[in-house]
């Protein structure tokens, strides 16, 4: 039987019967490790956006994880597209043409959250991407994903379209489309999204080595970076990297919890968790993770 790839091992399980022999094939959940955000490299004026969320609790499990910026039927998703082209803008406004440089999407399948982290700076190449946007399928393959990329084109008919990821990674199933942990792992399901940045080519192309950062606050006077901070000179500001935190926690949920007791801990209203974690009713299972507001 030919390997999957993935984080998948296999190990054969015979079923005998009367009639048949039936050959069964478990996968094995290898542990996850996440991307420790400080190993990705960051340029002079870069910022660094990442973000996770979870598909527990939400109706077609499956279907919610792929949800990468957000779903129709309940708008639950990971609000990357909303977050990434904030981001965007914010280099915009220091002076420099954006773009988005790197992203990196992990899925653990034993919690069903994914993670997501994208690298937005000064455009290396002159040009002005302003837009992030992507389309996918949970299970349906490239040609679903590929009947949805002209609809989407068409929502930025002044941009140009770039790729910028194809996320393709089959997903061993531990839970049925309600959210029901399974008792082995038979299937896995292949998660894939196209992920397109989106050039607005009426910016006037800038070079981001030939951009002088300004500040009103200074008289318009370059910002000019130094080594030695006790040697920058007078009414000249040093520009600082900036990083964008998650404004949250994350819980683990343990055996015997309650939401009652996991917002007194944290001096947070149930409605408010329930709200900010998409969960319809009170009901929450050991190994959930809760995202809890800061």
């Amino acid at each position: 039987m030919a390997p999957v790839v993935g984080q998948t091992e296999f190990k054969d399980d015979t079923l005998h019967t009367d009639s048949a022999i039936v050959e069964k094939v478990l996968l094995v959940v290898r542990e996850f490790k996440l991307i420790d955000e400080d190993t990705i490299t960051l340029g002079e004026h870069d910022e660094l956006i990442y973000d996770h969320y979870t598909a527990i609790g939400m109706p077609h499990v499956y279907d919610a994880l792929h949800s990468f910026n957000f779903r129709r039927m309940d708008r639950f998703g990971g609000y990357l597209n909303v977050k990434v082209n904030d981001g965007l803008e914010r280099i915009r406004k220091k002076g420099f043409n954006s773009d988005i440089k790197k992203l990196y999407i992990q899925i653990d399948p034993m919690t069903l959250s994914v993670y997501w982290f994208a690298v937005v700076g000064p455009s290396e190449d002159g040009a002005c991407y302003t837009k992030i946007d992507s389309r996918g399928s949970a299970g349906g393959g490239i040609r679903q994903v590929e009947k949805q990329l002209p609809r989407m084109h068409s929502l930025y008919p002044t941009l140009k379209a770039v790729k910028l990821l194809e996320f393709n990674e089959n997903v061993i199933v531990c839970f049925d489309s309600y959210g029901n942990p399974l008792p082995e792992y038979t299937n896995t399901i292949n998660i894939m999204q196209h992920f397109y940045k989106y050039k607005d080519q009426s910016y006037t192309s800038k070079p981001s080595d030939q951009i002088a950062l300004k500040d009103s606050s200074t008289n318009n006077l370059p910002l000019i970076q130094t080594n030695e901070a006790s040697k920058a000179p007078a009414n000249v500001i040093t520009p600082v990297k900036k990083v964008i935190k998650p404004t949250y926690v994350v819980y683990k949920v343990k055996n015997g919890d309650t939401l009652s007791e996991i917002a007194e801990k944290y001096h947070m209203s149930i409605s408010k968790i329930k709200k900010f974690n998409g969960l319809k009713t009170d009901s929450i299972r050991a190994g959930q993770i809760l995202k809890i507001p800061k």
